[in-house]
């Protein structure tokens, strides 16, 4: 009986706590006098519609971003994590540039070895983010794309020839062989390895795809840890769920340490002998090699061996917003853990998120002939002599038109999430934020706001022939934390989708369906039903 009354008792002091913190999590925006959209849901906050498939978590932020018009900033809930949502340009760009000292995490802190991404410059927090993320910035200089050039060209030329085999006549879902682009280009430059997803591949080959696949495939699942993950790090840590399975971090781990081992093994074997590799995994194994010696670890020592362009200098001049406090570079050793966590982070955010964008711009030229019309035109100009070459597709200004206008529509990243690292009072108000306070840059509403893209589900590339003004559109990001490979992903649209049209002309097919709907259940963007097109060889 006295067990009963205890347990009856626990059980009420759990619920009354429960309920206790409920309500002063809904009462946090009230209190502070931000403007709020109430909870719609006790446990899910205003994330109901996406957690019972209702709506796709863009959908779900567009509603969000349009309840809070008029406002500069607003709160919501997202479960019972109070998130502040700024919706003004001006706002963004202090939060995410002048003030990127007090927003310079991406998410909470976690255990670097807790899974795949715990050492990746997406989930770093702090000086370890810093510090890694200055030693890598160098890898992606325009010398480092020029070199990688050739090998996306073969990639390309590989899938294009893959398409000439296919049944003249029939539909081809895009999405998939996009995919299969994209995992080959990432095999090749990060990893030195040849993929060929478009053949029927066996062993390691079919098992990198798989594995490299099963991340973002679409599950409510997979969706509901991506929200724990960025909402209750240390709970998911407590509770062992994490974003990849023991399989995909035991795959990923042995691959990256046989490929060290193997280069090691040949250096030491033939080293005159030994072809320079320009691919990603190779250039950490430099830097690790470089930082033994601290007189050769400043990465501005690499960059300088390379005649820099612009885009290079813009590359580093991001760090004059980040906070130093006097460490070097290389305090952060670049061990088989970081290369590991590094490699998969490029396979996580190159492979899926890059194959959608290709398909959203295939998509959006075959329903708007006009636009693939001017894209056609362009390419023949710059190869009328034959030569393809890096300079040219750097050149070729309205295809990147079209490319940022489909990364306008159908951006990768539907929220820029950023953390308070210390306490911030929001300029021009007296509200104060306080460490851990979690805010949101709502990139898919501000992409789609007539007030600063006029007739904004019109797809018009020619919007891009002047400069964006700041703070309205974040197709690879913003400030500091910036996609650090967001030029490597453009060359790659652009080499891929050159080197196709060329040779075809798309259109849609009716087992399309328009307008487009997104699976609610996914990560990164999936159509439902698939993009079907037809490929057409071209009489030039």
């Amino acid at each position: 009986m006295l067990g009963l009354i205890v347990t009856g008792v626990l059980g009420g002091l759990i619920i009354y706590f429960i309920n206790m913190y409920v309500k002063r999590s809904q009462s946090y925006w009230k209190e502070k006098g931000v403007p709020f959209l109430p909870p719609g849901s006790i446990l899910f906050g205003n994330m109901s519609d996406v957690v019972l498939r209702k709506a796709s978590m863009g959908e779900n932020l567009i509603k969000i971003y349009r309840e809070l018009d008029g406002q500069k900033f607003g709160g919501y809930f997202q479960f019972q994590t109070p998130v502040l949502m700024i919706r003004d340009p001006e706002l963004i760009n202090y939060f995410l540039i002048k003030d990127f000292g007090h927003f310079h995490d991406r998410n909470m802190p976690t255990s670097e070895d807790f899974d795949l991404m715990g050492s990746s410059l997406a989930s770093l927090t702090g000086q370890r983010w810093r510090s890694l993320r200055y030693k890598m910035t160098p890898t992606f200089t325009s010398g480092k794309l020029k070199r990688m050039f050739s090998q996306i060209v073969s990639c390309s030329d590989a899938i294009i020839d893959h398409v000439s085999t296919l049944p003249r006549g029939e539909a081809v879902e895009v999405r998939d062989l996009m995919f299969k682009f994209t995992i080959n280009v990432i095999g090749s430059v990060a990893f030195g390895l040849q993929i060929d997803s478009h053949k029927a591949v066996d062993g390691r080959n079919k098992v990198f795809i798989d594995m490299s696949k099963r991340f973002f495939k679409p599950s409510m699942i997979q969706f509901l840890k991506f929200f724990l993950r960025m909402s209750y790090p240390r709970l998911m840590e407590a509770l062992g769920m994490r974003m990849n399975d023991p399989e995909m971090n035991e795959f990923f781990s042995t691959l990256v340490a046989d490929i060290i081992r193997l280069r090691q093994a040949e250096e030491k074997d033939a080293k005159s002998s030994n072809k320079k590799r320009d691919d990603f995994l190779q250039l950490m194994m430099d830097i690790r090699k470089s930082s033994k010696n601290k007189d050769e670890a400043a990465p501005k020592s690499n960059v300088k061996e390379e005649q820099m362009e612009a885009e290079d200098h813009a590359l580093l001049d991001q760090f004059k917003h980040v906070p130093n406090d006097g460490k070097q570079a290389y305090d952060i050793e670049m061990t088989d853990e970081i290369m590991t966590s590094q490699a998969f982070i490029f396979i996580a955010g190159g492979s899926e998120t890059t194959a959608a964008v290709l398909q959203f711009a295939l998509f959006e030229m075959a329903h708007k002939p006009e636009a693939l019309a001017k894209v056609h035109q362009e390419i023949d100009e710059f190869t009328a002599g034959g030569q393809f070459t890096y300079e040219a597709v750097r050149d070729m200004k309205y295809l990147e038109n079209v490319l940022n206008e489909t990364l306008r529509l159908h951006p990768p990243g539907f929220i820029l999430a950023r953390f308070c690292t210390e306490s911030y009072k929001i300029p021009g108000t007296d509200i104060v934020l306080e460490k851990g306070s979690q805010i949101n840059v709502p990139v898919i509403g501000i992409h789609l706001d007539p007030k600063y893209f006029p007739q904004p589900e019109e797809f018009i590339p020619e919007r891009f022939d002047k400069e964006m003004p700041k703070g309205v559109f974040f197709p690879f990001g913003g400030g500091p934390r910036i996609c650090i490979a967001m030029r490597l992903a453009m060359l790659q649209m652009k080499i891929f989708l050159a080197r196709l049209l060329m040779r075809y002309s798309v259109t849609l097919s009716d087992k399309t369906t328009v307008p487009l709907k997104l699976m609610s259940d996914s990560i990164v963007q999936h159509v439902k039903g698939g993009v079907w097109l037809h490929f057409e060889p071209r009489k030039v």
